[in-house]
């Protein structure tokens, strides 16, 4: 079995749970990220705040930018918020209502999902879950994303494609290698994408759909994020 890896921030140095997620096996190691605290594969990412630093970047307006950033680099990308939720209720300005109306905004709006901890070891045993289930059983890599990722055409490239439905790392390698450009995988057929390693036919049949796929439209995302800011600010504490 290959070994299970995690990348997290050099901010992440001072709390405990990098040692928490080593004692539990994990190889631990430090970068520093554009977006996210903890790297869990190519297509997640994750936010860790304790309850004190939520409630400051709900006041301050943070937390939207961030989150913003974070969908916008990985697809299934979390905030985990980890302490006494009861904190929040008694010090934002509108309590409860302020808490529940920021994480409902940022999860509908944004795609950030968020999960609620109630310590540093619980938010450690909740990523090496995390990670077991990426690297252990499905076999992901660790890729970073992020304004500084990509300088390089092919670091852009490789990024690009490893952002399709399903593609890791590996694999986005292996089909810019076969076929030569973006170009040329959007343009082959699901038989000719199938004939990369590790790509079924099943998948790939998919990620010819996704590539035909017409586009639905959505509502203008700066709009959008710039209204639900607004409409929290009034729960300031």
């Amino acid at each position: 079995m290959s070994v299970l890896r995690i990348l997290v921030d050099e901010r992440e140095r001072g709390s405990k749970v990098p040692s928490y997620l080593s004692e539990m096996g994990l190889y631990v190691l430090y970068r520093q990220l554009p977006v996210g605290d903890y790297i869990i594969s190519s297509d997640c990412a994750v936010e860790r705040k304790n309850i004190k630093d939520f409630v400051n970047s709900v006041v301050e307006g943070r937390i939207f930018d961030q989150a913003r950033r974070l969908s916008q680099s990985y697809y299934k990308s979390a905030i985990i918020v980890e302490g006494d939720v009861d904190y929040a209720y008694t010090t934002l300005k509108a309590g409860a209502k302020a808490f529940h109306g920021t994480i409902s905004t940022i999860w509908l709006n944004l795609g950030v999902s968020f999960f609620f901890t109630k310590d540093e070891y619980d938010t450690a045993e909740l990523l090496f879950s995390m990670v077991k289930h990426e690297q252990g059983e499905f076999k992901k890599s660790i890729i970073v994303k992020g304004k500084s990722r990509a300088s390089s055409l092919s670091e852009k490239q490789l990024l690009v494609v490893s952002s399709f439905p399903g593609i890791g790392h590996k694999l986005a390698i292996r089909l810019l290698n076969t076929f030569g450009s973006i170009k040329n995988i959007v343009l082959a057929s699901a038989v000719e994408l199938s004939t990369v390693k590790g790509l079924s036919r099943s998948k790939a049949e998919k990620l010819v759909d996704f590539f035909n796929a017409k586009f639905e439209g959505l509502r203008e995302p700066s709009k959008q994020n710039t209204l639900s800011l607004d409409k929290w600010k009034d729960f300031k504490g």
